[in-house]
């Protein structure tokens, strides 16, 4: 990949590889805001690295010091802004996981910003566990218990019987190193997630790929099909064998989406 670059887009951190056109990449849900470092940065870049073959990859992360109470709509518009400032025109987009929730609140508020749109893990609405799980977080850290908030959710992205005791007990104890700031914007963006419904936005005009592991614990396959429906311009492809995180990794999706966005 080409050598990195980390700035801001408007009001967002970016890290962008690649080269050639540019695609904007909406990240997952992290403890922290802006570009990661180390471990956390090698595993980000390790999900751009199929588009960055042949495009200029601008990963974006929210920002710090989110005001509690922002809603969904509010930070598309500002990704929508960052976009119209830096590229001038529309831009394929990619938004996994909670990123995936921006973005489709973006193509589908800002229609002029947004070329071709993939999603993968994340549907038109959180599932039930997704939900619960990050209503506790937000809880635990609105409680002023970061740690705590830190423990419930990566023990919760353990599989069942994989080990969640011993990963719940070590982000407890990473927890200074996992988590730089106090998590209040990540509470913010969960907060705003949890009201998210793309049944309630305008329909999506963009060309839209929904990639979604079969064995995703967060979200139903009905939910899946319902986001497949409600996108127009949509196709749908669930990955056997995969789940939430493991489908960034699957060769089918690291094949189909870049493709698509090429199209």
């Amino acid at each position: 990949m080409a050598e990195e670059e980390t700035g801001v887009l408007g009001r967002l951190p970016f890290l962008a590889v690649g080269a050639g056109p540019p695609l904007v990449y909406l990240a997952g849900l992290t403890p922290d805001p802006g570009v990661p470092d180390g471990a956390s940065r090698r595993a980000e870049l390790s999900t751009l690295r199929p588009f960055a073959a042949r495009r200029r990859v601008h990963y974006i992360n929210r920002r710090g010091g989110l005001p509690r109470g922002m809603t969904m709509a509010e930070m598309a518009a500002e990704h929508a802004d960052a976009i119209r400032g830096a590229f001038g025109g529309p831009v394929d987009v990619v938004g996994a996981s909670t990123g995936g929730s921006i973005a489709q609140q973006l193509a589908a508020d800002h229609p002029d910003v947004v070329r071709r749109l993939v999603l993968v893990s994340t549907a038109c609405r959180l599932g039930f566990a997704a939900q619960r799980l990050q209503q506790r977080v937000a809880a635990r850290v609105r409680g002023g218990a970061p740690r705590q908030a830190l423990a419930v959710l990566m023990a919760d992205l353990v599989p069942p019987r994989r080990g969640q005791l011993a990963e719940g007990v070590a982000a407890w104890l990473a927890a200074p190193v996992l988590a730089r700031s106090d998590l209040a914007d990540m509470a913010t963006t969960i907060e705003a997630e949890d009201a998210f419904d793309l049944a309630h936005c305008p329909p999506i005009e963009a060309p839209t790929l929904i990639v979604a592991g079969e064995q995703d614990r967060f979200y139903s396959h009905a939910l899946f099909e319902e986001t497949n429906r409600l996108i127009p311009a949509s196709r749908l492809t669930l990955v056997p064998g995969r789940g939430h995180g493991t489908v960034l990794f699957d060769a089918a999706y690291r094949r189909e989406a870049p493709d698509f966005v090429a199209s």
